[in-house]
């Protein structure tokens, strides 16, 4: 069993609305670059079904060559090699190109996992791109995978519950975050031993992006109001707290 994981490098997500900064309409350069936090949880999930099923499992990602340390932390989680896709383009459609022929020249991918959305931008498209480009099965928001006599069983996250499904050969799944793919903290020695691990560089292919054209990105203002409620009546209190709810249509 082969199961390839799709990887993107952001910036830093955790910087504070009030110190984020844009320069040409992308975050400042001067953010610390990490692995997407949903494609953590993709890396794990796929680190996990590597170890249940004795599989073999590749990172591929489409981004800068300075990408490739801060990748080596899935090596160090536990994935057996990198594929880094050498490009500067942000559109989905570009992206997902390069990311099927990247599989497909791997050969042998029986599964192909990906954060459910992007930590940076966003979409959350290129995932389900890429499966239409390969014409195998997309299923978003899957928070667990088995297998069982080569069919896939995965449970999707739904509004209202959880649904259960069955799929067999190639697909591709997007994975959500839940308590049991929290991305491991590797060992140190895991983290000397990923810089062993192969890494395979692509030069990327140019093709027609997707129709659509970037007019403007910007910060969103954040606001706050705070009311103070007097407490000497508590009966009062809950009304009026009532009365601001229903107004804010909040009830």
């Amino acid at each position: 069993m082969h199961i390839a994981v799709l990887a993107k490098v952001v910036p830093d997500y955790a910087v504070p609305s009030s110190d984020f900064e844009l320069v040409d309409n992308r975050a400042h350069a001067k953010y610390t670059r990490m692995i997407g936090l949903y494609d953590e949880n993709a890396i794990e999930t796929g680190v996990q079904l590597k170890q249940k099923y004795g599989a073999s499992l590749t990172v591929i990602s489409y981004g800068r060559d300075s990408d490739v340390p801060v990748l080596r932390k899935a090596l160090a989680m536990g994935a057996d090699r990198l594929v880094m896709i050498q490009g500067e383009s942000d559109d989905a459609y570009t992206v997902a190109a390069n990311l099927k022929l990247a599989i497909e020249k791997l050969g042998n991918v029986d599964m192909i996992l990906a954060g459910q959305q992007s930590a940076d931008m966003d979409r959350g498209l290129v995932h389900g791109l890429t499966a239409g480009m390969l014409g195998c099965p997309f299923i978003p928001q899957v928070s667990r995978i088995s297998s069982e006599n080569g069919v896939w069983t995965v449970d999707q996250i739904m509004e209202n519950g959880v649904r259960e499904m069955s799929v067999s050969g190639k697909a591709v799944f997007s994975i959500t975050s839940v308590p049991e793919n929290v991305p491991r903290i590797p060992a140190v020695r895991d983290i000397f031993g990923a810089k062993k691990k192969p890494v395979e560089k692509m030069v990327s292919v140019s093709g027609n992006g997707a129709c659509v054209t970037e007019i403007s990105v910007e910060i969103p203002i954040l606001t706050s109001v705070c009311e103070l409620i007097p407490m000497d009546d508590p009966g009062v209190m809950a009304q009026t707290l009532l009365k601001r709810l229903r107004e804010a249509r909040y009830l």
